[in-house]
Parts: structure tokens; sequence; C-alpha cells
């Protein structure tokens, strides 16, 4: 009897989440990110900065659960000078793609999230001491506020760490140590 019991109770539990499972809702969305690429440089040719640039972040996702998104991102590059050494100056190019499960909580009219997931970033080096490209994967995570303004869209802002790391392979022995993050403030469509 304990048997047949512990199946109905099992059965009826998987019925009642299958039934509160919902089909995913997609979105998309698009940003403007203050994204900043710092570079330690550790070659020797004194050429560490900041390069800081304002570009376009393109993203998309799904609803999959109540509590949990799956969210895409794609940062399109731009050129921007980090130091200048001896009148020429040092670019970085950087271009970002990434995944991240995102979870999230309802808090009054507001929805909190944070972001873990992988990012491919890439970055392109040209100046005086250090040129070359190269491609870094890694994990990436941020935290970040959404506000519904009307129907289907929202506004949000958030801050993410894309790439933390030390010893960046180039061209002049000693590498750098880099770190790109980035702080957006964008718009979202939700497909209801």
């Amino acid at each position: 009897m304990s048997k047949k019991l512990l199946a109905i109770a099992l059965g009826t539990a998987a019925t009642v989440a299958v039934a509160h499972a919902a089909q995913p809702t997609f979105y998309i969305g698009g940003d403007v990110v203050g994204l900043t690429t710092k570079i330690d440089d550790n070659t020797g040719g004194n050429t560490s900065g900041s390069a800081k640039a304002t570009t376009p972040r393109l993203r998309g996702g799904a609803h999959i659960l109540d509590w949990l998104d799956a969210e895409f991102h794609f940062v399109l590059p731009k050129d921007e000078t980090y130091s200048t050494t001896g009148g020429s100056s040092n670019k970085s190019r950087t271009t970002i793609g990434a995944v991240f499960a995102k979870p999230n909580v309802n808090v009054g009219p507001v929805n909190l999230y944070g972001l873990v997931g992988f990012a491919s970033t890439k970055v392109n080096f040209s100046g005086s001491s250090v040129s070359g490209a190269q491609s870094e994967q890694g994990v990436a995570y941020g935290v970040g506020v959404q506000y519904p303004f009307a129907g289907n869209m929202s506004a949000s802002i958030d801050y993410i760490q894309y790439l933390k790391k030390k010893n960046y392979p180039v061209s002049a022995p000693g590498g750098l140590d880099v770190d790109v993050k980035a702080i957006a403030v964008g718009i979202t469509y939700t497909f209801r």
C-alpha cells in the first residue's frame, strides 16, 4: 500500500511541476556600454593604461524558469588609446561574446539579477612596443537591475567582469595583465 501511495505522490508532484513550467519567453535588447580594458604592461615597455570605450552591446535570451534566464551578449569592438609612449599611441580593440545563466528575483517593481557564465574576449593591440591579437576564454560574472516601464519594454543597468587575465600573451616577452569590465545601460523587448 505504501509503494502505491509513494508512486501516486511522485506522479502528482511530477504532473504539478510540468504544469507549472511555462514555455520559454524570448527577449532581445540593446545597450550602450562603458567598456574599460585595463592593461598592466609587464614587458618592460612601460605602456600601462586603460582604454575606455563607449560602444554598443547586443543582448538576447530566454526566460526558462520564473527565477532563471539564459542570456547571450555580443560587445561590438572599438579602437581606443590606452597609453602614449614616445609620441605614439598604444591602442586596444576589444571584442566580446558571452553566454550567461541569469538568476533573478522581483523586488517590488524592479527585477534584480546576477550573471554567471563564460566569455570569449579578443583584444587586438597596436602600438610602438606591443602588438598582436589574442583571444581568451573564461568565467564572467556580473549584477544588474531591470525595471519594466511599458508593456513588453524594460530598462536595465548592469556591471560585468568579462575578463581578468594575468600574463596575457603578446609579441613582447613578459606579457600583459588585462582586465575587461563594463557598465551598461539599455532597453529590452520581451516577446509575449
